[in-house]
């Protein structure tokens, strides 16, 4: 089962998220999608996790690959937690987590971009 479609025409940003030390909690906040196999159809998970503490702080779980479903799993994360302005989000450059919608929120909050 394929998650990730990074044949897109969005902006593809530096992966930052590697030569990071960490040092406590909303400073790297790593997203991914995966799927669940039911006995008669496909669901996704998309998750945002905080990289120090390794805790979930936003999910979602949907029948689609939509946009909306790894944006939902954003907004939790959002609702749960304030970041600083500073704060790097690394995933995977699939099209949800390029696409206008899943950026701008993030930009909206003063975070990087990974």
């Amino acid at each position: 089962m394929v998650t990730t479609d990074s044949k897109h025409s969005w902006p593809v940003y530096p992966n930052l998220a590697g030569e990071m030390v960490l040092t406590g909690i909303d400073q790297l906040w790593v997203a991914d999608i995966t799927y669940i196999r039911l006995e008669t159809e496909f669901v996704y998970l998309a998750v945002v996790l905080d990289r120090y503490s390794r805790r979930v702080i936003g999910w979602e779980l949907d029948r689609t690959l939509e946009d909306d479903l790894s944006l939902a799993a954003l907004r939790m994360a959002l609702h749960s937690r304030t970041p600083a302005p500073g704060l790097v989000h690394h995933s995977d450059r699939g099209v949800q987590y390029a696409s206008g919608g899943y950026t701008d929120l993030l930009k909206e909050t003063g975070s990087e971009l990974v």
